[in-house]
């Protein structure tokens, strides 16, 4: 057995604005929407997703306290820029960009609509 891909999976309390957060925010692609009404999509990019379900009777549930990530996205490039990005389309900017000297990475963490903390991060090193 290889594992060949993984998700988060995330309950929503709007299924609607999470998914425009997602695309428009983050740079994810459209998603398809199932059910009826519409409670589930996986917005994808660059092969990856992220599972989105709309929460019925129970209330979103991020990961723990302030700063604790609930995913991380490795990237190749290009940080600096979507901070940018980021700060121009008005998102929740949890920290950086910055350097962590500890493990060698540049990270950025924002929060979701729901108060997910999805850290962002690049190589500072990515010749070794």
């Amino acid at each position: 057995m290889k594992v060949i891909a993984s998700a988060p999976h995330f309950f929503v309390s709007d299924i609607h604005t999470s998914v425009r957060f997602y695309v428009d925010v983050l740079g994810f692609d459209e998603p398809d929407l199932w059910g009826d009404p519409p409670a589930f999509a996986m917005p994808r990019k660059d092969g990856f997703v992220v599972m989105l379900n709309q929460a019925d009777t129970m209330p979103p549930s991020p990961n723990g306290p302030r700063n604790c990530w609930d995913a991380y996205f490795w990237v190749d490039r290009e940080l600096d820029g979507f901070s940018r990005r980021l700060l121009e389309a008005g998102a929740d900017i949890a920290y950086g960009p910055e350097v962590q000297p500890a493990y060698g990475m540049k990270e950025l963490a924002v929060r979701d609509p729901d108060g997910y903390m999805l850290v962002f991060a690049e190589d500072i090193d990515p010749q070794s």
